[in-house]
């Protein structure tokens, strides 16, 4: 699997207006991933201790090459006028951090107790 991390902080507007933010994080995620099929799953994390209004998006992939063909399809979407506006309105309630890429390690480690 390959992951696809971004670290954003929460721009004045969003920490003022919580409620409304994250009914907007709810509508861009299904938005903006809807005509993305090789996103096999996205997930998210919010700081509550230490560097506090940092959310992390994670975005899964079965491998490289689903990765390339997401970033290929984020190529021709963004051509779109009326998809480039919407995608860059999130500037208004975060600023982008960092990214970066990883992958799993070689061997299997790492495990999650049912419930």
């Amino acid at each position: 699997m390959i992951y696809l991390h971004y670290r954003m902080r929460l721009a004045p507007y969003a920490r003022q207006h919580m409620k409304e933010f994250w009914a907007w994080l709810e509508q861009r995620e299904s938005w903006f991933y809807e005509d993305l099929p090789m996103v096999r799953e996205v997930q998210w994390f919010y700081s509550v201790i230490g560097d506090v209004y940092v959310i992390e998006n994670i975005a899964t992939f079965d491998d490289e090459a689903a990765f390339g063909a997401y970033r290929k399809a984020l190529a021709n979407l963004k051509t779109n006028d009326s998809w480039e506006s919407t995608r860059v309105s999130q500037d208004d309630w975060w600023e982008f951090l960092d990214t970066r890429l990883t992958t799993d390690p070689p061997v299997r480690v790492g495990f999650r107790r049912a419930t």
